[in-house]
């Protein structure tokens, strides 16, 4: 397979990024409480200039269309600068700038649509306070996933102690050939005799997933996707493309691959 990185189509991307948010129930749920919260307190003034009704409404079409405005496009973002290899802070610092204009434009349209009419320097202050508020949820998001990410294995695979000692490192992937198993680490490659399934297991405690029902990948080497025509793959970080098997790709979607 060449070796072509491409995106998704729009759409797909699109229908993903949305299914990300809502379809889980602890993100509906924590959206509706923030709109029921921000409904019953009217912050910003709007406990005074709407009923309990309308008041409501406003909130609940602030919150959800902030949070997938905020959502799409700092994902885009993130995921747009990772792939060009942009350090950590110059990615959040981007993402937030570039979230906070539809973010503003989301507000200022429901504004408009219940009969507020901003003047200018009303629109100034809004944009700053959503450049502040976008920032703030930016930085922690960035800092949490920071610190779930896994700094070191919890055990050495079992399958280190078949490799030569310099080529013990961490496993990067398995590709299964005839009666043998390519083992790839950040030291290099080894061929070792033994059976495929064998040497997935032995490569627990690592994370990872069989793409092809010859090939397995560990997670952390995931660089992004990969196309040459109809057939799809997976760029990894020592710059080869796996292939995606066909009865692997649900799993592979699921890993939000």
């Amino acid at each position: 397979m060449p070796d072509t990185f491409v995106n998704d189509p729009l759409s797909r991307n699109l229908k993903h990024e949305i299914a990300a948010l809502f379809g889980s129930a602890r993100n509906v749920g924590l959206l509706a409480l923030l709109a029921l919260l921000a409904g019953l307190s009217g912050p910003f003034g709007t406990y005074e200039a709407l009923s309990p009704l309308d008041r409501h409404l406003y909130w609940l079409l602030v919150v959800i269309g902030t949070a997938t405005a905020g959502h799409l496009t700092g994902t885009a973002v993130e995921h747009g600068l990772g792939r060009l290899d942009w350090p950590a802070p110059w990615r959040v610092a981007m993402a937030s700038v570039l979230t906070t204009l539809p973010v503003f434009a989301v507000i200022a349209l429901v504004l408009l649509g219940f009969g507020f009419r901003p003047d200018a320097s009303e629109l100034l202050v809004l944009l700053a306070q959503c450049a502040a508020v976008v920032g703030g949820v930016t930085v922690v998001q960035h800092l949490v996933a920071r610190a779930n990410r896994p700094t070191a294995l919890p055990a050495v695979p079992r399958l280190m102690a078949r490799l030569p000692h310099a080529k013990r490192g961490r496993i990067i992937r398995l590709a299964a050939q005839d009666h043998y198993v390519e083992v790839v680490t950040a030291k290099g490659r080894s061929l070792i005799a033994m059976r495929f399934g064998d040497a997935m297991a032995e490569a627990s405690p690592e994370p990872g997933l069989q793409v092809h029902r010859s090939h397995w990948v560990a997670l952390h080497a995931i660089a992004g996707r990969a196309r040459s025509g109809d057939r799809s793959g997976i760029r990894l970080s020592d710059h080869s493309i796996i292939p995606i098997g066909r009865t692997f790709r649900s799993a592979v979607r699921q890993k939000g691959i």
